[in-house]
């Protein structure tokens, strides 16, 4: 028997590529609206500051609001490069207890004003091979869902970190794709409206959700952290009474390392002796920050706005730049370029690379033995210079 598909291989095709600018006018929709509300949010906060520094005061929590919306929005580009597979972070053993009390304290502010947030969280649990902001994602995300399944009404809130054995006798052990063995169980539950059951099979496909303005991103993230973990989510709900999250994660052998301090913290870190930097950065607000703060810092400090201004100067004045801190993807002469003429002006010299990508996505012009370091934008004034110190001292 012969049988023609070609007009069901083409309507086939046809449907897939529909259902994926479906899918893209989703994503930019979602996308658009968050990030117009954190720049609406910024530019109504440091329109504020201007009034205070006018009037005399010291508009210190408008600075905090205009910092904090640029981490949620360095956080909403991390989410997508997450699920698009496009991001990694070096993993460590993590508290995983410490951290879901460091977020809810932040998120305390952003729940609803209906819900009473209780915890259960279980100190000396074992620790879980991941990375503190993996966690954070988590975390936030089951919270903000919770909060916003009991709308307008009263309820509660609930977080729980437990240790529990999955094995042929043990209940936690449900599923056939979990292997035997210790895991951490973070539960987060709530009694608001629940999902029907046709909710409930979608609730972690990408682009899904069930609200008017939102990216549908959320859970599939969550979902996508938790299988690269080798752990299970699993979640029950019933409509009118609440919905409740597990999520298990394998328990690593050894202890959890210190997570960092509070967001922002900086320290002063001046260098032992006059040390020069090359800020090689084209974005104009950025890199007159990063001078500044580091002038302020004790660095002498020299400044290009693209690569070949870069190689300019390493030409005239090599002997005088100790360090360059340069953005991987500047235009002009590339990264690679500046990278290559440093080494051939002053082989001593080192190099800071940083960028808005992962460090994975920079691999070329980290081979060269001059680049000493890596750090990601946005960045905290004190890891900058922190990076720089060990850079000089190494």
């Amino acid at each position: 028997m012969v049988e023609d598909i070609t007009e069901a291989k083409r309507t086939q095709e046809e449907a897939l590529a529909r259902q994926k600018l479906e899918s893209l006018g989703s994503l930019a929709g979602g996308i658009a609206h968050d990030f117009n509300n954190l720049l609406g949010g910024v530019l109504a906060q440091a329109e504020l500051a201007l009034r205070q520094l006018a009037a005399g005061s010291r508009p210190e929590e408008e600075l905090e609001a205009i910092r904090n919306g640029a981490i949620r929005g360095s956080e909403i580009v991390r989410e997508l490069m997450i699920y698009a597979g496009k991001d990694s972070e070096i993993r460590g053993l993590v508290d995983v207890s410490q951290i879901t009390k460091e977020m809810l304290e932040l998120l305390k502010v952003s729940v609803s004003k209906h819900a009473r947030l209780e915890t259960d969280l279980r100190q000396d649990l074992p620790a879980v091979r991941t990375n503190a902001a993996q966690v954070r994602q988590v975390v936030m995300n089951l919270v903000t869902n919770a909060s916003e399944a009991l709308g307008e009404r009263d309820g509660v809130i609930r977080v729980t970190t437990r240790s529990v054995r999955v094995g042929e006798d043990s209940s936690a052990g449900m599923s056939n794709r979990l292997k035997d063995g210790d895991y951490l169980e973070l539960e987060v539950s709530d009694n608001g409206c629940g999902m029907s059951p046709e909710t409930l099979a979608r609730v972690f496909d990408p682009f899904f959700t069930t609200k008017s303005a939102g990216r549908g991103l959320g859970l599939a993230v969550v979902g996508g952290i938790v299988r690269g973990l080798a752990g299970e989510i699993r979640v029950a709900s019933d409509a009118g009474k609440g919905t409740t999250f597990q999520v298990l994660l394998p328990c690593a052998e050894g202890k959890a390392m210190a997570t960092d301090a509070a967001i922002g913290c900086e320290e002063s870190v001046l260098p032992s002796q006059e040390c020069t930097v090359l800020v090689v950065e084209d974005e104009v607000p950025l890199r007159q920050a990063i001078v500044k703060m580091l002038r302020n810092s004790g660095f002498v400090v020299l400044e290009a706005n693209d690569g070949s201004a870069a190689i300019d100067l390493l030409r005239a004045s090599a002997d005088k730049i100790d360090m360059i801190l340069l953005d991987a993807t500047i235009p002009g002469a590339s990264g690679a370029q500046v990278v290559a003429e440093a080494a051939r002006s002053r082989p001593e010299i080192r190099v800071i690379l940083t960028s808005a990508y992962s460090q994975e996505m920079l691999k070329a012009p980290l081979s060269a033995s001059q680049v000493r370091g890596f750090i990601r934008k946005p960045f905290h004034v004190g890891d900058l210079l922190k990076t720089l110190r060990r850079a000089a001292s190494a």
